[in-house]
């Protein structure tokens, strides 16, 4: 089975970026994958110590420990972000610090990001560059959106747009077949 640990990284309630990283969770758990989210805003980590950096296993919190064995376990990531000035949010920032090139080598990373008033790729652009840097290895197919894309319902948002939806199936779909192929 095929583990994904997606990184929810707003810390806004609600979120339209959980409600990416819900989405695609969903898909995954359709395929027979396991996907397990990680919430930054429900489930906040430390700022990352350097003490750690080569062994993050050590870290005294336990929460970063659960991070850490969760990260070492997945055969892929999503990370999921907000637009924060053109760039990806710090919490999600501060949790790629907490971990190391150990849990990210050659396995596949998923983007999604949602960018407010329009569908902004920019910290998709730069998450790209720091999954390199962490030696993963990011898919081609990344999802953004924007608000517009979504419907408040209740405490959480409901992605509406249709071409949203078939971006996500097609984004999935890529990460599992990648996940296959290089788990193998």
């Amino acid at each position: 089975m095929i583990r994904v640990l997606l990184l929810s990284g707003s810390v806004a309630t609600p979120a339209h970026t959980h409600a990416l990283i819900e989405a695609v969770a969903a898909l995954l758990k359709q395929t027979g994958c396991e996907p397990i989210i990680w919430d930054l805003r429900e489930r906040p980590l430390p700022i990352a110590d350097p003490d750690y950096h080569y062994e993050p296993e050590r870290h005294p919190e336990q929460v970063v420990q659960e991070l850490v064995s969760l990260a070492k376990a997945a055969d892929a990531f999503v990370l999921g972000s907000p637009n924060y000035h053109n760039s990806y949010s710090g919490v999600l920032k501060n949790a790629l610090d907490t971990l190391n090139m150990d849990h990210f080598r050659d396995k596949p990373v998923g983007l999604v990001g949602n960018g407010g008033g329009l569908r902004s790729t920019q910290p998709l652009d730069h998450l790209r560059i720091v999954v390199r840097g962490l030696l993963g290895v990011a898919i081609p197919i990344q999802v953004a959106s924007c608000r517009h894309d979504f419907e408040r319902q209740a405490d959480k948002y409901v992605i509406t747009a249709d071409d949203l939806k078939q971006r996500i199936a097609a984004f999935t779909q890529q990460l599992v077949t990648y996940a296959v192929k290089l788990k193998a």
